[in-house]
């Protein structure tokens, strides 16, 4: 039987009924034509995930609002260290992957990133943006939705980033594959994958990177593009860090409530 899931931040471990939002609404009583009795499964993006099932709505004709009564409840504790995606943001619909797989590998926090070589150069977060971070969530079963910060300078960020460990992506003309792990691994409290835009890090920002004992990371000679940049170099970075099972269903510790 297939799984619906629906996005419903106002999930919480008490509520015993929850309402859908408009948008949510919608999509499963008009679009998938939901009767009541259906089975459907809620997210609430901050480690919620409840069963439910839906309710009969007043107006069986039009029907506008969809309420569901909770079955079951899990609780995921978040992953850690709780990881952080800082990208150049590539143009148009190539971004839009970006944000699907920083959800599907688990990442905590996106940070756009205003690069030298950036083509795109956002004022602020799109609520587009959020729109395709909801649907990945849905589609991945992710239990957190990861937050989108408000784009900010390259400078800016590293500042503010502290000592978290982190891995870039460096140039293939950079000799930069690292000769020993991540440390620390599981105990670290934060951790950052930094990718830059199609045209790279310049050896400036490169040089800061490395002055804030951040590990280059290269995959052979050829320039990958932003949307396969990210998932290939989080490989590395679990890799190096010693991570595994980030939000699989072995690995997050669920609880019923």
């Amino acid at each position: 039987m297939q799984i619906r899931r629906f996005f419903s931040p106002d999930l919480t471990q008490d509520a015993e009924n929850v309402v859908l939002s408009p948008q949510e609404s919608n999509h499963a009583l008009r679009v998938l034509r939901l009767q009541a009795g259906d089975r459907l499964q809620l997210l609430n993006g901050r480690g919620l995930i409840a069963d439910a099932e839906l309710l009969p709505t007043g107006d069986m004709r039009r029907p506008k609002e969809a309420s569901c009564r909770i079955l079951s409840r899990n609780f995921f504790a978040p992953a850690t260290p709780s990881l952080t995606l800082c990208v150049a943001p590539p143009r148009g619909k190539a971004f839009d992957l970006v944000l699907r797989a920083s959800v599907e590998l688990g990442f905590a926090a996106i940070q756009p990133i205003l690069c030298t070589y950036g083509v795109s150069r956002p004022e602020e977060a799109s609520d587009n943006w959020q729109e395709t971070l909801v649907t990945a969530l849905k589609q991945s079963s992710n239990p957190y939705l990861p937050e989108i910060l408000p784009p900010r300078n390259f400078s800016e960020i590293l500042e503010a980033s502290g000592t978290a460990p982190s891995v870039f992506g460096a140039s293939p003309a950079a000799e930069a594959t690292p000769h020993q792990p991540l440390t620390p691994t599981r105990a670290a409290a934060t951790a950052r994958l930094w990718i830059g835009p199609e045209g790279g890090f310049t050896r400036q920002e490169e040089q800061a990177l490395l002055d804030h004992a951040a590990i280059p990371i290269t995959l052979g000679h050829c320039i990958l593009r932003v949307e396969t940049a990210v998932p290939a170099l989080a490989g590395c970075l679990y890799g190096l860090a010693g991570m595994d099972d980030r939000n699989g269903n072995d690995g997050r510790n669920g609880r019923n409530g």
